[in-house]
């Protein structure tokens, strides 16, 4: 039996111990469900949103004293949680910990951690919440402390969260460094949301898709699923992302793969109004049809023209590239979609992907 194998089987033997697990595996996972972002919090009834099972308020940012980031969503989104109330749709609430250092510094010492376990229990008291929603990622490898400390974290958290019949899901960073989770603390978790975008981001060094099969590349598709396969969690626990956002890079050419010249500017995909999108909107459909639609080997579309010192390149994704590079997963009992972030897309995307997806293959 090879090294992966046993590893594989391991891990699913955990996972059948896991405390808890009878509790999140019979939680019904959302089919689909979006992100949305404070920023565009106050142009809520601009979205379309009966496609959507489950919504995320994106964010509550964790700091580095293990305080919650306060967010007023009645104010930022008056009468959002009536309207999730009467049509069945669950809010959850987005913890997010994204700094360099920052899993160390907070789950290596007990303060911390105790102070944000106690600041996500209020939050569970929260009759507009029907969970929790971790976006914990780490830049670098944890030590054995701080890994020790976020699962026992964890599994505080989750008894917290089943006394209040509340849930717990994760979105799933596509690093192979970090290892934060292990059999049994993903037994702790509802559903999943795997991070499949952001193959190339602001930072690239080069250009190139947002979302790609290439294995080569960390956020590759069969790649970032293969993390959570690993630790056992099902496939019907698991949901896909999909970007409605792209990235337009300075360039050295028009070429894919060509040197960035710097920080790339945010794209939508669509035209976004004020509303949801208040400044810096630059809409990648409409540049694309300006300048020209080009495709790469994986479908992808963007678009490049010279600017005043260089080459400007415009990646996203759309309908036939979605399709292409998330076709081999269809049928294949995964839970559904997860959009980020709402709205970008005009409604060009998330309802004609939805129904791709759900169709039988030919």
């Amino acid at each position: 039996m090879n090294r992966g194998r046993r590893r594989a089987l391991k891990a699913a033997a955990a996972l059948a111990l896991a405390p808890g697990l009878a509790r999140a595996q019979a939680a019904q996972p959302a089919a689909v469900l979006g992100y949305l972002p404070w920023w565009m919090a106050a142009g809520w009834r601009d979205l379309r949103l009966e496609a959507f099972d489950r919504l995320v308020l994106f964010d509550a940012p964790i700091h580095a004293d293990g305080g919650l980031e306060r967010r007023a969503w009645p104010k930022l989104a008056p009468g959002l949680a009536e309207h999730a109330r009467s049509r069945g749709l669950a809010l959850e609430l987005a913890l997010t910990l994204l700094g360099e250092g920052d899993f160390e510094r907070i789950f290596a010492h007990p303060q911390p951690r105790e102070r944000l376990l106690a600041e996500c229990s209020r939050h569970l008291e929260d009759a507009m919440l029907a969970g929790l929603h971790l976006d914990i990622e780490g830049y670098s490898v944890a030590s054995a402390a701080a890994i020790a400390g976020f699962r026992s974290w964890l599994a505080a958290l989750h008894d917290h969260a089943a006394a209040k019949g509340k849930t717990l899901s994760a979105f799933f960073p596509a690093s192979d460094e970090f290892r934060a989770y292990d059999a049994l603390a993903a037994g702790r978790i509802a559903w999943w949301v795997a991070q499949l975008y952001d193959a190339h981001w602001a930072e690239s060094k080069v250009t190139g898709p947002l979302v790609t099969r290439n294995e080569a590349n960390a956020v590759g598709v069969s790649r970032a699923l293969a993390r959570l396969a690993a630790l056992g969690v099902p496939r019907s626990r698991v949901l896909l992302s999909v970007p409605l956002y792209g990235w337009q890079w300075a360039a050295a050419s028009d070429r894919p793969g060509a040197a960035a010249h710097g920080k790339a500017r945010l794209l939508t995909y669509a035209e976004t109004p004020p509303s949801l999108m208040p400044n810096d909107r630059l809409a990648a459909s409409t540049l694309a049809a300006r300048h020209g639609l080009r495709r790469d080997a994986e479908q992808t579309p963007y678009y490049a023209y010279p600017g005043n010192d260089g080459w400007l390149q415009g990646w996203y994704e759309d309908l036939a590239s979605l399709t292409h590079k998330l076709g081999p997963e269809r049928q294949r009992g995964y839970a559904g979609l997860a959009f980020f972030p709402l709205g970008y897309d005009g409604g060009e995307i998330v309802e004609p992907l939805l129904r791709w997806w759900r169709s039988p293959p030919t």
